[in-house]
């Protein structure tokens, strides 16, 4: 339950926005269980043209999740049961896949995404040994380097710069700004024209200015000097303790221990350096070595031939067993899964209006939280910098600051120079140490050759002369070696001094190096609305010439027409011809005035004719029928009366 809980909070979530409780997500049959692990796959991979059929789906919801590196026996299961039960939907197969998928959507996605790009292309086998192939492979292979290494420096890029969306707001808000600052410049200078002396004014205004900046440079200056300066005691405190212990050691203890010490270290080191350091490095190239076998390891013809045998075989049984349990349970539920289709599809439009209105309002909210931070913001930095300004040294103490800043780097300096010297001439006496050592090896060696031949009388006396002999060379390899140390100080002292101007014209080349970069995008952007407003310029100039040159036609014809005079008369003859039709439909008027009552007349006695006959043919068709003739005697008399 709780592992369901989750899925329906990241369900719930963006970018899904599904609105969801979990009582509805344990509710759903497994034909929605499995449309939903589809609708979840599409986002992270975008299904392309492929038959929407349930075979062709479920093949493809397993090409995804093994692209995706999903691997089933993580959580206990088989390939097998995996399909099946997407297949048949299973709740539990189900929910395990989404709540695999749903906490690294975006992860799967850029793994999708990459995915198509560094992907081997499929080549059959007896295409394998053709030159053209070969080259194009090894194109391919090029240029999927290059697109690693670009790629890797997009997500460096994106990782310094940030969120576009952030990017994109800060830019509107600069623009805003911008457009203000531009309000503002128009009103002073709209305010300021009446003023006398406002060059004057400008010029003291800029030099405050201009101060101002260099007031906040040498704070920042001294903020660096007064870190590099604690550094530098740090430093200068830890060398100077161990010079203390390093003359105490000298003092207190004799030569022959501190020659036991330091061989000593000198046997940690060389074990270091013949027994631990050889096994890591075996073990690392032995882990080298594995790896290269892998990636060099390309898939033969054999082995994509017994792949694809498999899959065929894999392909085969899952029909099989779709059409024992799938396709009945399918026939019998498609009209109910329709039907519940169709509900889900109206709740989801519901959600989704919810959804949208929590979203502006969580909008709407967030943005004030923003506004509100922003002030908070600003609010601080003006009383940090109202401190700063107070804090600020000004004037006569500015210089005494600087004055003092200044001799503490000398000091510092010579006590660095003090601190090379020590370590040069540490250096000289390991190297003189050394030579001791080469020396009483040779002088047992000497020994033991001269015990071979010289009596046992005569080995205390040339012994004795052996050791003045190797006192009287020491002298000498230190007075020989003397010139070349004081020699390596020098030389320590100029690679010091040409370090530190290295580094101060770096320096200097990188400052200068943004500026140019800031100019340069400066023009650029000032060059593309130059060119901008051009173009609109042309455009509107070309359409003002085509408007001028069609009313000057329409005034040329004007003119034509009024010096031949045809408008005139072509107006004339249609008056005419109006008038005449207002004649001909007069003369039609009064002779329906004239011939109207004669009409009228007329219709009143059709009308009466018309009563007439009707009723004699009711007579005629009642029982008592009249004679023909006596009709037509009485239709005489009747007219005859009239």
């Amino acid at each position: 339950m709780e592992e369901a809980e989750a899925v329906v909070a990241m369900l719930n979530s963006a970018p899904f926005n599904l609105n969801i409780s979990a009582v509805e997500f344990c509710q759903k049959s497994p034909w929605e269980l499995s449309e939903l692990l589809f609708s979840v796959l599409s986002t992270i991979n975008p299904a392309q043209n492929f038959e929407n059929t349930t075979e062709s789906t479920n093949v493809w919801m397993m090409e995804t999740l093994a692209m995706l590196s999903y691997q089933p026996n993580a959580d206990g299961l088989s390939e097998r049961t995996l399909q099946e039960g997407i297949a048949t939907g299973n709740p539990e197969i189900i929910c395990s896949l989404l709540a695999w998928l749903l906490p690294q959507v975006d992860m799967l996605q850029k793994r999708v995404y990459l995915v198509r790009f560094l992907s081997d292309v499929e080549i059959p086998p007896e295409l394998v040994l053709d030159e053209t192939t070969s080259k194009l492979q090894a194109q391919n292979a090029a240029l999927r380097e290059q697109f690693k290494v670009t790629h890797q420096q997009l997500e460096t890029l994106r990782q310094m710069e940030g969120d576009p969306v952030k990017v994109k707001e800060q830019v509107v808000e600069l623009e805003t700004e911008r457009e203000h600052l531009r309000s503002r410049i128009s009103e002073l200078k709209n305010k300021l024209q009446d003023v006398e002396k406002l060059d004057e004014v400008v010029e003291t205004v800029k030099i405050l200015k201009s101060e101002m900046i260099e007031e906040k440079k040498l704070a920042q200056l001294v903020s660096q000097q007064r870190q590099e300066l604690a550094r530098t005691s740090d430093k200068h405190e830890k060398a100077y303790s161990m010079l203390q212990q390093i003359r105490a050691e000298v003092e207190y203890s004799d030569l022959s221990a501190s020659l036991n010490r330091m061989l000593q270290e000198t046997c940690t080191v060389r074990l270091e350096a013949t027994q631990k350091l050889p096994e890591e490095i075996e073990t690392k190239e032995v882990r080298l070595h594995a790896l290269q076998k892998v990636l060099s390891s390309a898939n033969n013809s054999e082995g994509l031939a017994n792949i694809q045998a498999k899959l065929s075989a894999v392909n085969e049984e899952l029909k099989v067993l779709r059409r024992k349990n799938g396709l009945d349970k399918l026939s019998e539920t498609q009209e109910d899964s329709r039907k519940e289709s169709m509900l889900s599809q109206q709740t989801h439009m519901g959600s989704i209006v919810a959804n949208n209105a929590r979203v502006a309002n969580d909008n709407v909210a967030a943005l004030r939280e923003r506004r509100d931070k922003l002030q908070t913001d600003l609010d601080n930095r003006n009383a940090t910098i109202n401190e700063v300004k107070a804090t600020i040294p000004r004037g006569e103490e500015l210089k005494n600051y600087v004055d003092a800043l200044r001799a503490k780097s000398v000091k510092y300096k010579e006590m660095k120079k003090e601190i090379a010297d020590l370590d040069s001439e540490h250096g000289a006496l390991l190297r003189n140490l050394e030579l001791l050592e080469q020396q009483t090896d040779v002088q047992a060696e000497l020994s033991k050759d001269n015990a071979d031949h010289v009596s046992k009388h005569t080995s205390a006396k040339n012994l004795r002369k052996m050791t003045e002999e190797v006192k009287t060379l020491i002298q000498d390899i230190r007075r020989k070696l003397t010139p070349q140390v004081k020699e390596l100080k020098l030389l320590r002292a100029d690679l010091q001094g040409l370090e530190l101007e290295q580094t101060e014209k770096k320096q200097q080349y990188s400052d200068i190096f943004l500026l140019f970069e800031r100019k340069v995008s400066k023009l650029e952007a000032e060059l593309a609305s130059s060119r901008k407003e051009y173009e609109d310029g042309k455009q509107t100039l070309k359409d003002n010439a085509s408007a001028i040159e069609k009313l000057q036609a329409s005034q040329l014809q004007i003119q034509a027409e009024k010096e031949t005079g045809s408008v005139s008369s072509d107006l004339s003859s249609k008056i005419e011809q109006q008038q005449e039709l207002l004649q001909s439909v007069q003369c039609k008027q009064q002779k329906i005035k004239e011939t109207e009552h004669f009409n009228s007349s007329q219709m009143a006695m059709m009308k009466d004719l018309l009563a007439l006959l009707a009723a004699k043919l009711s007579l005629y068709s009642s029982s008592a029928k009249p004679s023909v003739f006596s009709t037509a005697t009485s239709l005489e008399r009747g007219d005859g009366a009239q």
